[in-house]
């Protein structure tokens, strides 16, 4: 499960909300973010805080795609493959969007991200205009934009990811009130993690439903 958008969307805020709700109903569970810490992935924050302008943007984009290659070598796979749900803090989607909104081919970039990353079950889009995620930045986290995230990449970034259309991309009102959009996100999904359940927990679980009912 993916949560994307453009900055100040509130990726980070839903993505911790729903890892909590998860885990208190005891399931196996993990929570994990791009840019990682690995090397690659300090770098692309480097570049975030002022030394974006000495990078190509193809070159800035190989750090994205080998940051990722180290994230689904070392944490998404092994997840998946012990059958935990991934919760993650954005993914190739970004990539796709905010490497597209510099010049890069969007279709290129998810093809290459799509031969060695796993296509999740499910992505939350978080829509908010960029000035709204802007001053979210600003006043909210009392920060000052970084290199990501000028106004004009913004609306690059947004249309781009507007123009995803894959049936697993379920776009949400990122202007709402936190609560309100983190009970949209568990509507969403109640029927996706009894897949994660077994028979017994299924039972015990549509059981307690028909009780309630």
């Amino acid at each position: 499960m993916v949560f994307e958008g453009i900055d100040g969307a509130g990726k980070t805020t839903q993505a911790n909300l729903l890892f909590d709700q998860l885990k208190r109903k005891q399931f196996d569970v993990i929570l994990s973010k791009e840019p990682t810490d690995s090397i690659y992935g300090q770098k692309i924050k480097k570049l975030a805080q002022g030394e974006r302008v000495s990078v190509k943007p193809l070159d800035e984009y190989r750090l994205f795609i080998n940051d990722r290659k180290v994230h689904v070598a070392n944490v998404i796979k092994p997840a998946l493959e012990e059958k935990k749900i991934v919760i993650l803090d954005r993914y190739y989607f970004s990539t796709i969007a905010y490497q597209g909104a510099i010049g890069l081919n969007p279709k290129k970039i998810k093809l290459e991200n799509e031969s060695f990353a796993p296509v999740p079950e499910i992505v939350f889009l978080l829509n908010i205009p960029p000035r709204l995620g802007l001053r979210r930045i600003q006043k909210g986290r009392n920060e000052e934009p970084n290199l990501f995230e000028r106004e004009e990449n913004l609306i690059k970034v947004k249309n781009i990811l507007d123009s995803l259309k894959e049936n697993y991309i379920v776009p949400i009102n990122g202007a709402e009130e936190i609560e309100e959009i983190h009970n949209t996100v568990m509507n969403v999904i109640n029927d996706i993690i009894v897949h994660y359940l077994t028979k017994d927990e299924q039972y015990t679980l549509f059981n307690n439903r028909a009780k309630t009912m």
